[in-house]
């Protein structure tokens, strides 16, 4: 397939080259001059799309406060 596409196969490198750059700037957050042991806190946890991956955010422990939840019995 990529053998036919002659000067489309630059084309096609070269999209996948800009969906990575988007995603690079708009998903991966800036970790400059944050130490290692504290990147969790200061960069993961607040993040707007990461802290939902992160183990004791407040939306993990709201998706566990309802899968802990025991669900009412229904009356018969």
């Amino acid at each position: 397939m990529l053998c036919h596409m002659r000067s489309g196969i630059f084309f096609f490198f070269a999209a996948w080259i800009v969906v990575m750059g988007i995603f690079a700037i708009f998903v991966l957050p800036e970790t400059k001059g944050i130490p290692i042991d504290e990147m969790n806190e200061r960069v993961w946890k607040k993040h707007w799309f990461w802290k939902r991956y992160c183990k004791g955010s407040e939306i993990n422990k709201r998706r566990q406060e309802i899968q802990d939840k025991p669900e009412e019995e229904s009356l018969e």
